[in-house]
């Protein structure tokens, strides 16, 4: 009896380094098996490694657009700006706008008030195969100048990805939406095919981003933006199964 108590409190103590020492690992373990596969927003911590592999441009706008409509397949970051950073994308975003457009458009934007401008850095990871970028997304109202602005840069070039703007002054800008689309896409040295103009809205198929472009042009309102082509991605995984695909109309327009 003397020498069974004599091992008890060996045992007991080594079970309790054990346990010790597999419990948090086991608790992680938990947490990852919930977070899989979830859309997780977060604020972006002082030490964290986004973006660890930004891919090109055209990886890039297939981030974006994924984003939009497919959120689920990202693992998404965000960052409030701070004074510094704001005025850095701020002329970063004049600069985009004079190159895109014309300075005399540029001019009517910056119009809209400073101080009311809201500024936040996302960092999108696709889930799939870890590549991932960065993008910083504005808005801004000015009730004096009748604007609304909102618009999201690309974090590595600087450009103008996705704008929504309007104004009961007017746009500043004569060019047709086919034209102005066409522009828009050489700037940014992507390949695409003018799909459908319909009424003051041209269509652009891209490719190499699984994309649409699509760009709205009237008297009070410029808009343009990237969306998921369905038929594109309907036709890849037909052939990844090895069956005959189908072609497939234009995603249903805006």
């Amino acid at each position: 009896m003397r020498n069974w108590k004599n091992w008890l409190l060996p045992i007991l103590t080594l079970l309790t380094v054990a346990a010790l020492a597999l419990l948090p690992l086991r608790l992680s373990t938990l947490e990852d098996s919930e977070l899989a596969g979830a859309v997780h927003t977060e604020p972006l911590a002082a030490d964290n490694n986004f973006p660890s592999r930004p891919p090109e441009l055209p990886g890039r706008v297939w981030l974006l657009a994924q984003w939009q409509e497919m959120p689920e397949n990202l693992t998404i970051m965000s960052q409030e700006l701070e004074s510094a950073d704001r005025s850095r994308e701020t002329q970063r975003l004049w600069k985009a706008l004079a190159e895109l457009l014309s300075p005399e458009a540029a001019a009517l934007f910056a119009g809209t008030a400073a101080d009311s401008w809201d500024w936040t850095r996302y960092y999108l990871r696709d889930q799939a195969d870890l590549a991932s970028a960065s993008f910083t997304v504005t808005y801004a109202y000015d009730k004096s100048q009748r604007t609304f602005l909102s618009a999201t840069l690309d974090g590595e070039s600087g450009q103008i990805l996705r704008l929504d703007f309007h104004s009961t002054d007017g746009v500043l800008c004569g060019t047709s939406p086919l034209e102005l689309g066409k522009a828009i896409l050489d700037r940014m040295e992507l390949e695409y095919t003018p799909e459908d103009v319909i009424g003051n809205t041209a269509y652009f198929r891209l490719p190499d981003c699984k994309s649409l472009f699509w760009i709205i042009k009237d008297w009070n309102e410029l808009d343009f933006n990237f969306s998921l082509d369905w038929s594109a991605m309907d036709r890849e995984t037909a052939v990844d199964y090895g069956h005959e695909p189908t072609d497939t109309s234009l995603i249903q327009k805006r």
